[in-house]
């Protein structure tokens, strides 16, 4: 070993480390110094793809690294139709990191890329118990909005929400305004009008958020974002949760039951068969 090298070592059990290949100890893994996207493969296409591109290229530019390095989506729907066939159902994460070492300053702002590749499950339609996080704020900055790797508000929240038994957690921004779910946008319904918060209350600008706030503009429906109290979603006639994997609505928040309106046109947004 010379001057400027580094050498990584990994703990394999209780008193024995050995070395790990440098490439794969990288700024990801040091640094969250990255982006990910998480989509759903079905029918040999990746679903909402045009929305998943447009999101990690912002992303990339909010980040400071080549986007023009980026794979294409029908380099990556090649790959996966050769791996797995036309027909097999995916979730999909695609993460991007910035290349090189470095410390916190670095070195360059070329990517890398991987494909993490598991059997799709649909979210639940329903989920029965919510509450909202006492002490886990989320915060506005440049990339908030972005699906960066820093994702360590969301991994305590749901930690919390699994040793309390839950289904759901609900995070506020700060001023104590709602934000997001534990891994998903938020929305709720009062007479007619359709609710969710703000980017600038630092929830991330979800697919399906983008999806369901389309349509329901494109169908005439009046979409507010803005800031918002948890009284306003005691008081709504429907909430629910969404993301890429779909809609879950929320039967109880803080022991309270809420609103139980369903909306099939949204529902089917992320059906198997839609070609949205």
């Amino acid at each position: 070993m010379n001057g400027n090298d580094t050498i990584f070592w990994k703990k394999i059990n209780l008193s024995n480390w050995i070395e790990q290949k440098s490439q794969n100890v990288n700024r990801a893994f040091l640094f969250g110094d990255g982006l990910f996207e998480t989509m759903v493969f079905q029918n040999g296409k990746i679903r909402f793809s045009e929305l998943h591109l447009k999101r990690l290229v912002t992303g990339c530019e909010v980040l400071g690294m080549n986007s023009e390095q980026l794979s294409t989506i029908e380099e990556i729907e090649r790959a996966l139709k050769l791996g797995f066939g036309e027909d097999k159902m995916l979730r999909v994460r695609w993460t991007i990191y910035r290349s090189g070492k470095g410390k916190y300053t670095p070195l360059t702002d070329e990517i890398e890329e991987s494909l993490q590749i598991e059997d799709f499950h649909a979210a639940p339609l329903t989920k029965q118990s919510a509450f909202v996080h006492p002490e886990i704020y989320l915060s506005s900055s440049p990339w908030s909005s972005c699906k960066t790797l820093n994702a360590l508000p969301y991994v305590i929240a749901n930690r919390d929400r699994v040793k309390l038994g839950m289904e759901e957690v609900i995070l506020l921004g700060q001023g104590s305004f709602v934000s997001e779910a534990g891994a998903a946008n938020l929305f709720w319904v009062k007479s007619g009008v359709f609710y969710t918060p703000s980017l600038g209350t630092g929830c991330i600008e979800g697919i399906g958020r983008t999806v369901i706030m389309d349509m329901l503009k494109s169908k005439g429906f009046e979409v507010q974002e803005g800031y918002f109290r948890l009284d306003d979603i005691y008081e709504a006639s429907s909430v629910f949760t969404s993301n890429v994997t779909g809609i879950s609505y929320l039967l109880t928040l803080e022991g309270k039951t809420l609103g139980q309106e369903r909306f099939g046109m949204i529902e089917q947004l992320f059906e198997l068969d839609n070609s949205y």
